[in-house]
């Protein structure tokens, strides 16, 4: 069946989301699909999983996580997490086709399922050599076909009234830059450890654009599929599973900290480990951008990023 296309979207919307779901409604178990970010890689500047220190499952509360929140509103709120440490939205065994056929097989299922996956799929793909930085990432086209993977199986097996919620990637153009910032040490840190070198191995800051401008790209599509799949324009969601994203559009369209995509990353926000993930104050914003975007939450989205 033909899948809708990416839509525009207006680049300026700010807004606040109150509580619009009543207590019966709320879930009672969450799940996510994600990699290191969700796993709080380094967050504690430690180098390791720090799991307590996530965004979505964390339970420090420095951090005051998505699963905070709602054990906040929820008595005996449960979750199962399926995120994974170096995972790709597209390769990998643990891909987001992996992990949400995962989500459908636990014993109880999850009435919130997080997203948020992408960033390796950027960093993982070799440094370009050609005119165009961004020659060897994914296609746009095939990017998406991942998402669908995943999303097409929460579709199928979620129960009734359950939610996706979609979290756009982050930059890694703004990361770098963040990291800069932050220590003469991190690009020596980087070449040392090859982490994303998609990027940080590149001097030129009109190349980095064009790898962060294919990021755009991905979370163009990204927003497309979730509204698609939201209003079952595609023919994937005859059960009505709400899908929700936080994308509202790119940097270039003036939207400026209005996502997580558009986030621009200070360099109190990453830790001084591998300089290019979150540290804690980077997921307790994270946490805020999820809550203010989920339609179980409330918040200001210009709040998270003060």
């Amino acid at each position: 069946m033909k899948r809708a296309s990416a839509v525009g979207l207006s680049a300026a919307i700010v807004f606040t989301l109150g509580v619009t779901a009543s207590a019966s409604a709320l879930p009672t178990k969450q799940s996510n699909a994600g990699d290191s970010i969700s796993q709080g890689f380094d967050a504690n500047d430690h180098p390791s999983d720090q799991p307590q220190e996530s965004w979505v499952q964390g339970t420090d509360s420095a951090v005051h996580s998505v699963y905070s929140r709602y054990i906040e509103i929820v008595p005996n709120f449960q979750q199962e997490p399926e995120s994974v440490s170096g995972a790709e939205m597209i390769g990998g065994t643990n891909n987001f086709a992996a992990q949400a056929s995962r989500i459908c097989s636990q014993s109880t299922l999850p009435q919130h399922v997080s997203v948020l996956l992408g960033g390796n799929d950027v960093c993982n793909r070799p440094k370009s050599s050609s005119g165009d930085a961004a020659a060897n990432l994914y296609s746009v086209e095939t990017w998406t076909n991942g998402l669908r993977a995943g999303l097409d199986q929460l579709a199928a097996c979620l129960p009734q009234g359950a939610t996706v919620q979609v979290m756009s990637m982050p930059r890694v153009d703004q990361l770098y830059s963040a990291g800069h910032d932050k220590s003469f040490w991190c690009p020596i840190t980087w070449s040392l450890f090859n982490i994303c070198r998609v990027v940080t191995g590149e001097g030129n800051a009109s190349r980095r654009a064009q790898i962060g401008q294919r990021v755009d790209e991905y979370n163009d599509a990204l927003a497309g599929e979730v509204h698609a799949y939201d209003a079952n324009t595609n023919g994937q969601n005859s059960r009505g599973i709400k899908f929700v994203t936080d994308w509202q559009g790119s940097i270039a369209d003036g939207a400026n900290n209005t996502s997580l995509g558009t986030h621009l990353f200070n360099k109190n926000e990453i830790n001084i480990v591998d300089c290019f993930h979150p540290n804690k104050s980077g997921q307790r914003e994270l946490a805020c951008l999820a809550w203010a975007t989920n339609p179980d939450g409330s918040g200001s989205i210009p709040a998270c990023f003060q």
